[in-house]
């Protein structure tokens, strides 16, 4: 190891002893979260478990004819019919869901993303 992958896993490992989840990953497979991680850093990776984080929709994300509704009252309903503007997409994010099913499952109105 580097100096830089050296401090790179100190990081990931004092993480661990506060707390954090750790997740590992061997080649060709897919990140796991492991509650007693064995710190080989020859056959795997280690990173600290990424945070889902909710961000309004862009523009070109916003999916129009589908139903929203706002969260507090659930039996006003209206279709999207525009992107809108920055603000209003982030009222949307607070206040409102949407379904793209006919109001089958209802969802954020925004993407979720991992935060890094």
């Amino acid at each position: 190891m580097n100096i830089e992958q050296t401090k790179e896993a100190i990081r990931v490992m004092q993480a661990f002893v506060d707390g954090k989840e750790i997740q590992s990953l061997a080649p060709f497979e897919e990140w796991i979260t492991t509650d007693q991680p064995a710190w080989n850093f020859t056959s795997y990776t280690y990173r600290i478990k990424p945070i889902p984080v909710l961000r309004p929709w862009t523009p070109d994300e916003v999916p129009l004819g589908a139903w929203m509704r706002n969260i507090t009252n659930s039996e006003y309903r209206w279709l999207i019919n525009t992107s809108s503007l920055d603000d209003t997409r982030k009222e949307w994010l607070q206040q409102c869901e949407h379904s793209t099913d006919g109001g089958v499952t209802w969802k954020p109105c925004g993407v979720v993303e991992e935060a890094k």
